[in-house]
């Protein structure tokens, strides 16, 4: 039976101990206290069966309220079976005629002959008595308890209570002078479970998977008794329904009482769980009318409140006076109901059971009640606005208004419910001057819930009669949303429409619709860099003809930071991600990175899930041409959730997060997820439009389809993918090197005359644009290409070219490829030197293709590989492990040197060269590699590990 108890070991130890000492001849008292449920008669159970085995006699009783008026009614239960005790139950009975208003009146000699008949049965053998639920025994029998616990300290009996926290007993006088002649240790106070605790309890009980167990622990708080009902009555189904579907109702406080229940149609799944647990209902229930007469009342007010509870106003749903609320809530509080400190309900299902007691319209008047009182005393609109959106009706002219103003202040934050709000306002009745104000808040909340929802909402917003400003407004507005579904001729169609209606009475509204015009004519292909008919100004026209002819790299990157340092667009506009991508194509990966940075962080502030999303998957674009694999496919997954969250996942950037997520599935050799992603969203001809970011995912098909062994079908991509770009009179492989990935794919069918046709192309093209990323994975796939001696020239290019760039992914290829060139050549040393570090380098990026290539390549040319690291930090030797641990830890070169009691030149030696394997260059990113969770050895054993493990200052190679 002990393991059926969880979370109670120092409960054992004090019965244990007791029951030990009765044995040993001497007595004690004990009493545990706690709130329903809480394991009190459990734990009797348990401590009656420990009595047995070491021999002891077990005498229990029980107290029941509707036995209170027997007297003596414990007692007899305890003491019937005793012959020690016979003479005295003959006095008992004599005396029981004689009453005084209802009460027996027994005298010391009968207390006493009791008490020794306990006496004389304990001689023979030790005994527990067990009283469960004191506070309902009877007058007479608390009064002979109270006399036996004082004479227990040397008879072998021992007398374990319990009682219930909050409930009043027959005479709490007695009960009072019983608990005050217990020790402090052993007056036992029972708390709910741990988590830890509850969720052995739960795993225990079985029949329910992971995500149940914990909607159930999370809903009974840790007690017990609600937890093991749960388990065995409600199904797990069911409870993973009621914990997230609609059904679903936080008991946080009245800002999020409506969150997930509309008041219109009363949910499911809490009907249907409160008919199983019915019994635990029924028990609360008549613990609460034994409370207080106003109990019950204040309890289901409090229930339909939510936190923190005003009394004044629970006192105005309930109709009674302050002081009666105030009095029950202590009841309350006393009873372990609601937490002492926020007035909160300390289970949410007894809340959430209490709540379903009411009936609905009277639920639905409360509701109403509370709205109005909380309105009177200042309360905020969000919090009224969780009420009303529960009532029945809204009958009064600031309801709908005080719904629009809550919903204003969210819609932001959490669209869900400020749709609702919204809906419920419109339900009711909005005011003719309200009403475009609620179907603009109500497209608005739309937008980051349901994309394609929102511009259908939109478009039949802006076919009604507006004024000019407005119209401007929803037209920008419905044309953005269309590019982000890839709806480009509507997006056209929209602004073009809004064009011929205002004319060019604004000049200024003019610009934004032309400027408009220019980015949907980007993403569909119909704008030159030529054309001077365009909305950008002059210097962003100048940035797109460089960039997209391939003409100088450097005079690009010139322009894009003139725009960015001095912002000429505001941050996340489509100008401003013009300049951003030019300076990636021109090199400046961390430059392009700060700006993203920044732009994500904004992002957030604001909230906008489609600018978050765009933002994030085009830092991860940034992120995989820095070598950031990780980062990359974590900033790629975030994006793509999100966009699945709002209905766009298969449309605009959601193209480019899949693009990125199968690149880095393909230098992870993850050839399943790349598969998977090409199976989720197929890229193939004529199915969607030929969008910007839709020439990345065909870009990335098709090198995923060449690792696939499907090579024609990669080849027939990257000619989409050429076709596209020969269309917008695009050149620079800056933008998408599909000559190097259609070198790679013709290198698989073994047509090396038109791989290196093609690989030469992008030489000559990116040697004109002279960016060291595009330069250098041009140089490597032409390598790929060639042999001999000009293999050897061409790595040799892209090494020097590669090595000071910010791209060291790029560069473990490119080390790859010359040390592929340097075997042809029969130069095995270095051969084996450039393949070791383009192992090392593959390792700790992740780049785990790459890896198996080198090693393969390297036992090929007589080297042995370093077996494969589990951790990047182990490719460091010991003695750079433990400087870079203590470099992390915040210590300065000179406190390492005079730690291990070496020169300061040994230190610096080993962090370059833990900064060059791990691929880093600033002493804070050692802290990613060398958590601060991480305890550093103790210096005495750490001083002793070094010294055995220093290389001599000779022999070390400086950085």
């Amino acid at each position: 039976m002990v393991q059926e108890l969880f979370g109670r070991s120092e409960e054992f130890k004090i019965i244990t101990e007791m029951l030990d000492s009765a044995v040993a001849g001497a007595g004690a008292v004990s009493l545990m206290e706690g709130m329903i449920g809480t394991g009190k008669t459990a734990l009797l159970r348990w401590a009656e069966a420990t009595a047995r085995d070491k021999g002891m006699v077990v005498l229990s009783a029980t107290a029941s309220p509707v036995e209170q008026h027997f007297s003596l009614g414990i007692v007899h239960q305890l003491l019937a079976t005793l012959p020690q005790t016979a003479q005295g139950w003959e006095r008992a009975l004599a005396t029981s005629t004689k009453s005084d208003g209802g009460r027996t009146g027994h005298d010391y000699p009968l207390l006493a002959e009791l008490c020794a008949g306990v006496g004389r049965a304990a001689r023979c053998s030790p005994i527990l008595l067990t009283v469960d639920s004191l506070q309902h025994a009877d007058r007479e029998s608390l009064l002979w308890l109270g006399f036996l616990s004082r004479r227990l300290a040397n008879l072998p009996v021992v007398l374990l209570a319990t009682k219930r926290c909050g409930e009043t007993a027959s005479d709490q006088h007695l009960l009072v002078e019983f608990m005050e002649g217990i020790r402090p240790d052993r007056h036992i106070h029972l708390r709910d479970l741990s988590p830890s605790a509850a969720s052995d309890l739960a795993a225990a009980l079985c029949g329910h998977d992971h995500e149940s167990v914990d909607a159930l622990v999370a809903g009974a708080g840790g007690n017990p008794y609600l937890l093991t009902e749960q388990m065995r009555n409600v199904p797990a189904e069911q409870i993973r329904t009621t914990s997230a579907g609609p059904g679903a109702r936080p008991h946080d406080g009245p800002g999020h009482a409506a969150d997930e229940i509309s008041a219109e149609q009363p949910p499911a799944g809490p009907q249907d769980e409160r008919v199983h647990l019915q019994g635990v209902k029924e028990r609360i229930l008549c613990m609460l009318r034994r409370l207080d007469p106003h109990c019950l009342k204040i309890a289901r007010a409090a229930s339909t409140l939510g936190s923190p509870l005003d009394p004044a106003i629970l006192s105005d749903l309930c109709g009674v006076p302050t002081e009666e609320a105030c009095r029950s809530l202590s009841r309350l509080t006393e009873s372990g109901l609601l937490c002492r400190h926020d007035m909160k309900f300390r289970h949410p299902l007894l809340s959430e059971l209490l709540y379903q007691d009411i009936p609905c319209a009277e639920r639905a008047e409360l509701h109403l009640l509370a709205a109005r009182f909380m309105r009177r005393r200042g309360a905020p609109p969000a919090d009224v606005s969780a009420h009303l959106l529960r009532s029945h009706r809204l009958d009064e002219p600031w309801m709908v208004r005080l719904l629009l103003d809550a919903a204003q202040g969210m819609v932001g934050r959490d669209p869900a419910r400020a749709r609702r709000l919204i809906e419920k306002a419109v339900l009711h009745g909005v005011p003719d001057e309200l009403a475009v104000r609620a179907e603009g808040m109500r497209i608005q909340a739309l937008t980051a819930l349901d994309l394609p929802a929102s511009a259908r909402a939109l478009t039949a917003h802006a076919a009604g009669p507006l004024r000019p400003e407005e119209r401007l407004r929803e037209a920008l507005r419905l044309s953005d949303i269309l590019l982000r579904l890839d709806e480009l001729s509507g997006a056209r169609e929209v602004l073009e429409k809004a064009r011929a209606e205002l004319g060019s009475a604004d000049p200024s509204s003019a610009a934004r619709l032309r400027r408009r015009l220019t980015h949907v004519r980007l993403h569909e292909g119909t704008y030159r860099a030529d054309d001077r008919c365009g909305g950008e100004d002059r210097l962003e026209r100048v940035l797109l003809l460089r960039t997209a002819t391939g003409d100088s790299a450097r005079a690009a990157r010139r322009i894009a930071n003139r725009s960015l340092t001095v912002p000429r667009a505001p941050y996340g506009s489509s100008t401003w991600y013009h300049a951003l991508l030019a300076l990636l194509w021109s090199g400046d990966v961390d430059e392009a990175r700060r700006h993203l940075d920044t732009e994500v962080r904004l992002a957030r502030a604001q909230g906008a899930v489609t600018r978050i999303a765009e933002a994030l998957v085009v830092r991860a674009l940034v992120q995989l041409h820095r070598g950031l694999l990780a980062d990359a496919e974590d900033d790629a997954c975030q994006s793509l959730e999100l966009l699945t969250r709002i209905r766009a996942s298969r449309h605009h950037v959601g193209a480019l997060a899949r693009s990125v997520l199968i690149d880095v599935a393909l230098e992870k050799d993850d050839i399943a997820a790349a598969s998977a992603l090409l199976d989720e969203a197929p890229p193939l001809a004529g199915e969607q439009p030929r969008t910007w970011w839709r020439l990345y995912l065909l870009h990335s098909a098709g090198r995923a389809l060449g690792r696939l062994g499907q090579v024609p079908r990669g080849l027939a991509l990257i000619a989409q993918c050429e076709e596209e770009l020969a269309r917008r009179g695009i050149v620079n492989p800056a933008v998408l090197p599909w000559r190097s990935t259609r070198s790679g794919l013709l290198l698989a069918q073994r047509n090396v005359v038109a791989a290196r046709r093609a690989a030469r192309e992008e030489t000559e093209l990116a040697r004109r644009w002279n960016a060291p990323f595009a330069l250098g994975r041009a140089l490597v796939a032409e390598a790929a290409a060639s042999s001999g001696s000009e293999a050897l020239h061409l790595t040799g290019q892209a090494l020097d070219i590669l090595e000071p760039s910010p791209t060291p992914l790029l560069f473990a290829h490119a080390l790859y490829e010359a040390g592929r060139a340097h075997r042809q050549a029969g130069k095995a040393r270095r051969t084996r030197e450039l393949l070791h570090r383009a192992n090392e380098m593959a390792i700790s990026l992740g780049a785990d293709g790459l890896v198996e290539a080198v090693q393969w390549e390297l036992r090929y040319a007589g080297g042995r590989p370093d077996p494969r690291k589990d951790s990047a930090e182990s490719l460091l030797t010991p003695t750079e492990r433990q400087v870079s641990e203590l470099a992390a830890r915040g210590m300065s070169n000179r406190d390492i040197a005079r730690l291990l009691k070496v020169s300061l030149r040994n230190i610096e030696s080993h962090l370059t060269h833990s900064y060059r394997k791990l691929r880093i260059s600033r002493r804070h990113e050692l802290a990613k590699y060398f958590p601060p969770e991480e305890e550093p050895a103790a210096p005495p054993v750490l001083l002793r590990q070094i010294r055995t493990a220093l290389t001599p200052p000779h022999q070390l190679r400086t950085g």
